[in-house]
């Protein structure tokens, strides 16, 4: 897939999609945290999401902290970090605030009706 061939609306309603399936998938692995297979997935999801985050620079510092957020589950996840828990909240928590930027980004690009 190459980024370049989508607009901005359409990259935008890619990402929104995309964050709905990470956000799912992910809060299905905090039932069972050793799913090797569903870490593999959300792993695959977050590096299709990074290319569309990276091509909206209107969405980029909402992206950064899903970045961080992202980072910080994931030293948690390994032990070198705080509550997993806590971490998790915060990451879900800037997903869930990029998805919202996505869809009034979205709405905002749409053509007024006469």
């Amino acid at each position: 897939m190459h980024i370049k061939d989508f607009s901005a609306r359409v990259a935008t309603f890619k990402l929104a999609a995309a964050l709905e399936e990470y956000e799912s998938g992910l809060r299905a692995l905090t039932q069972c945290w050793l799913d090797a297979d569903a870490l593999r997935r959300l792993q695959q999801e977050f590096g299709a999401m990074r290319m569309l985050g990276a091509s909206l620079p209107r969405l980029s510092v909402s992206w950064v902290a899903v970045l961080v957020s992202r980072a910080r589950l994931l030293q948690s996840l390994c032990g070198r970090g705080g509550s997993l828990v806590a971490a998790l909240q915060e990451h879900l928590a800037a997903v869930e605030r990029l998805h919202a930027r996505c869809l009034r980004a979205i709405g905002s690009q749409a053509p007024a009706l006469a």
